[in-house]
């Protein structure tokens, strides 16, 4: 990845912002689940966000593409890279806690770096990169430890919907890279407006949209979800890409599973042993020596329309 090196001091403050409120969606979601189901829950942050990402675009004198071919792209990163795993991550919360989450979550990049190297051809394995893979997946079994193996669990179901839900966020970062080029926001807008159109007809089928239980903290933190994490992060995002590149922006990921852990502490109650702090020291480092220790020049000196745009990833 980049080096922050060259990052000014407000430039540095927004990445904080970017991953407080990556991080912070994770507690929203764990909340506004207790009174929406999954289907609807993800339907309503991604109408949410298209409006408040759409609004941004059209701001900026940008409108969506009208090539079909583009639009297929999306169609597979709408699926892929947001639907599904959106939908799982929201169903697996129902059974584990925020940190949990928010951790398993963060493993996104070694599933991105596998589909790269192995399907795309748009990365090359080296010795760094299989030693992070390695310390990360042992992170991740130091983590679940063997519950993960007891299936018939709920716990153990959740966290697997959990890497389930990264797996399908590799192949549409990976997919993003040899595919979609163009202009980030507008990539951005039409997928996440793709989402919560093909969502419809889900939360219809199997959702609960007229049953649900909701109270004051569940309909903040559904709100939330959808202003903050799905829309102003991205908006913050983008803002970064075009100052900085795409590979100095995507530091804040690193924040995500503190963020989430802090919150899951402090509001939820969640308790935090030393295996939990072992698991997502373990991920992080696997994480930093996979990809982080390596420098994309290429991202820092094309202009902002022309870097290999990453895909909207709803937190």
């Amino acid at each position: 990845m980049g080096t922050l090196g060259n990052v000014k001091a407000n430039q540095l403050v927004q990445l904080l912002i970017l991953g407080v409120l990556w991080g912070s969606s994770y507690l929203f979601i764990k909340v506004a689940v207790d009174g929406v189901d999954p289907f609807t829950l993800v339907t309503g942050r991604l109408a949410i966000g298209t409006l408040f990402l759409y609004t941004m675009m059209r701001a900026r004198g940008l409108q969506l593409s009208r090539d079909r071919r583009l639009w297929a792209h999306i169609l597979v990163m709408s699926v892929v890279g947001i639907i599904i795993p959106q939908i799982l991550i929201a169903w697996s919360e129902q059974h584990v806690t925020s940190s949990v989450a928010s951790i398993l979550n963060a493993t996104t990049p070694f599933f991105t770096l596998i589909f790269a190297a192995a399907v795309f051809s748009t990365e090359r394995f080296t010795t760094g990169k299989l030693t992070g893979l390695i310390v990360g997946f042992a992170g991740i079994a130091v983590l679940t430890g063997s519950g993960i193996l007891k299936v018939a669990s709920s716990s153990a179901q959740g966290e697997i919907a959990l890497l389930l839900s990264s797996f399908g966020y590799g192949i549409a970062f990976a997919y993003a890279r040899r595919f979609l080029k163009g202009e980030p926001l507008v990539l951005a807008s039409g997928q996440m407006l793709l989402s919560a159109v093909l969502l419809v007809p889900g939360m219809l089928i199997f959702g609960h949209p007229l049953e649900m239980h909701l109270n004051a903290s569940r309909l903040i933190c559904w709100i939330l979800l959808g202003t903050l994490s799905s829309g102003v992060a991205y908006i913050l995002y983008y803002k970064l890409i075009a100052e900085i590149g795409a590979t100095s922006a995507s530091f804040g990921t690193y924040l995500i599973p503190i963020v989430g852990i802090f919150w899951g502490w402090l509001l939820l109650g969640e308790s935090v042993g030393p295996r939990t702090i072992l698991g997502v020291v373990m991920i992080l480092a696997g994480l930093l020596i996979a990809t982080g220790l390596r420098r994309n020049l290429r991202a820092r000196r094309l202009p902002h329309a022309a870097v290999d745009a990453p895909p909207v990833r709803p937190r």
